[in-house]
């Protein structure tokens, strides 16, 4: 057995070296990674999972850091262009985010989850000025059955910085290389931790800085409304780290 990036696939060979294809259904961030245990299931490792495939080739997810805490949903981007939540082990999508948000680089993009389950942030980056970055994120709240989105902090169509909307006394000097907003973590169900950055950016109203970084707690309340309840400017050692930590994203 091999597992094989070029087409997304495992490759089962013979005694003989005669090649045939084991699975097709990898996906896009395949590593090398493959292991079988002694019942003939094959197991390889990708960007955020480790999928399992029985004897007869059939894929399921044996551990994942795109499913939900509660096991009931599962984030999957197919071929790396296709983002979307199915149900936990099958193929029925219940949320298209292709269809919600533009994602050209979707192999780029991550799903985290709050520890209810219940609602999630989508970091991506969408169409943006060639040589710059820019990342946003999508909220989504579970109601009922259905995935809804929720209202975003930030204005995508405004001229100023996410960061610069979030901490409205830190002004755009100038068009901004990087643009980032993400969300980190989810404290509890209801409080996501949120990091911006920019590099173009007015701290106080006498000094300047050509970049800065904060991290902003943002509450949800039952409707899904938000609102940020807590500022926090990073320090150069703290952007330092955190940038390292996302090195590639």
């Amino acid at each position: 057995m091999a597992a094989d990036a070029g087409s997304h696939s495992i490759l089962e060979f013979s005694t003989d070296g005669t090649k045939k294809i084991f699975a097709s259904t990898l996906g896009f961030d395949v590593s090398s990674g493959l292991a079988c245990d002694r019942s003939g299931n094959v197991f390889v490792l990708n960007k955020h999972s480790i999928l399992k495939f029985d004897s007869s080739g059939t894929p399921s997810t044996f551990a994942s850091d795109w499913v939900s805490p509660d096991k009931q949903w599962e984030y999957r981007c197919v071929d790396g262009n296709w983002p979307e939540i199915v149900k936990a082990g099958t193929t029925q999508v219940v949320l298209d985010l292709s269809k919600d948000q533009s994602v050209p680089h979707a192999t780029e993009a991550e799903v985290v989850w709050a520890p209810d389950s219940k609602r999630f942030a989508f970091n991506y980056s969408p169409p943006h000025v060639p040589h710059t970055s820019y990342e946003t994120i999508a909220l989504y709240q579970l109601r009922g059955d259905k995935w809804t989105a929720l209202g975003s902090p930030v204005d995508e169509t405004s001229n100023r910085t996410q960061l610069a909307q979030l901490a409205k006394e830190h002004l755009p000097e100038s068009d901004p290389s990087r643009d980032i907003l993400r969300v980190r973590n989810w404290t509890s169900a209801n409080t996501a931790i949120l990091y911006a950055y920019s590099d173009a950016v007015r701290v106080g109203s006498g000094s300047r800085s050509s970049e800065a970084s904060f991290l902003f707690t943002l509450k949800f309340d039952a409707e899904g409304n938000s609102k940020i309840v807590k500022t926090q400017q990073m320090s150069g050692k703290e952007v330092k780290s955190l940038t390292n930590k996302f090195e590639g994203f």
